[in-house]
């Protein structure tokens, strides 16, 4: 392995968390209420059954190839040059995917709060201090995940304040205009999701292996619970103008008021946003970093994490010009091309592994 460090099966959890949440959070109500209406609220757990297969792909992956990551994988199963495809196409689309996510990010930072700041500071500054944090290794995301995914998490049970204000109403009458609303508005959160498969590139650095199946599904179950405790908590507040707002829960925060004491929690927003991003883009340029490596057999990924970090800034830039791209790409293009190499490569990868009797026995 590439990264000789170790972590424990909650670490990976707490990893995992905020990579798959911390960017849909925001916008996530909103989508979905374009198309599911006041039953926006489902597309949490319709979309947990692509989170199963993901996870269930994956850890059988690695149950074949223990040690080995999904672009060594790759090349095991359906021969070295396919292989050096794959992974050079694991490389570019996570490299697309992290300057999305920190154009994303860069986009709520400067439009709500720093009007001033130039995006390319607010860019950079992200960027740095994840590349910081790839190049300290697999233990040194796990001991921020530790520290940062517990305040994501915890930030949310603020909503809990707007209780008072709830109107049970909003929810009625359920699929009033059927389920294909619900399927259409599950398509985002799914392939969000499916983000879980990065569990691949986790699998060889648990401490105990054994016990990584049953934290990717604990994982799952948090997850899914959070899409629709903020789904349904958006919904019961702000009812049918939810597909109105670009950023429902950032006006849901701004309703938060108790005793004239906890009020402007916009701030609490900010903090949950960037801990999140942090993690999330973390992870992502290291997956990134590590498909580079693995691809080109490098005998270390670090030297390679600073110019990738240069290239995510400069997808950020070019590959979404503006705010209405990105919001188009979000609702068009994400729910197809994040599956298809998440979960539809991978189980292509499993099938012809199994019918050709493919596994190895190193542990």
């Amino acid at each position: 392995m590439l990264d000789k460090g170790k972590i424990s099966a909650v670490q990976m959890s707490l990893l995992l968390y905020p990579t798959v949440l911390a960017t849909s959070f925001l916008s996530m109500p909103s989508l979905a209420a374009q198309y599911a209406q006041n039953d926006l609220w489902m597309t949490g757990i319709l979309s947990s059954f692509f989170g199963l297969l993901t996870i269930y792909v994956a850890t059988r992956l690695h149950d074949l190839f223990p040690k080995e990551s999904i672009i060594q994988q790759s090349e095991r199963v359906i021969g070295v040059l396919p292989g050096k495809i794959i992974g050079i196409l694991f490389f570019i689309f996570y490299i697309h995917v992290t300057g999305m996510i920190v154009r994303m990010y860069t986009e709520f930072v400067s439009g709500q709060y720093l009007f001033k700041t130039p995006p390319l500071l607010i860019i950079f500054i992200i960027v740095l201090l994840s590349s910081i944090a790839v190049r300290g290794g697999i233990e040194t995301l796990a001991r921020c995940a530790v520290i940062f995914t517990p305040i994501l998490m915890f930030s949310l049970l603020f909503l809990l304040l707007l209780f008072p204000s709830f109107d049970v109403r909003n929810i009625f009458p359920i699929l009033s205009h059927g389920i294909i609303p619900v399927l259409k508005a599950s398509a985002l959160p799914q392939s969000w999701v499916s983000e879980l498969f990065f569990i691949s590139f986790l699998l060889p650095h648990l401490t105990d292996p054994k016990k990584g199946r049953k934290w990717g599904f604990l994982t799952l179950g948090a997850i899914v619970l959070s899409i629709i405790y903020m789904n349904l908590i958006t919904l019961l507040l702000l009812g049918s103008d939810t597909a109105n707002k670009t950023y429902p829960i950032l006006v849901v925060f701004r309703y938060i008021s108790l005793a004239g004491i906890f009020e402007n929690l916009e701030s609490l927003l900010l903090a949950m946003w960037i801990v999140g991003n942090f993690i999330k883009i973390s992870l992502f340029l290291y997956v990134a970093s590590i498909s580079f490596a693995q691809t080109l057999r490098l005998s270390d990924y670090r030297p390679s994490v600073f110019p990738l970090g240069i290239l995510v800034i400069v997808f950020s830039l070019w590959d979404i010009p503006n705010f209405s791209k990105l919001g188009e790409h979000l609702r068009y293009v994400a729910p197809f091309e994040i599956p298809l190499v998440m979960v539809l490569i991978p189980v292509l990868i499993l099938i012809i592994a199994r019918l050709r009797g493919i596994r190895t026995s190193k542990r």
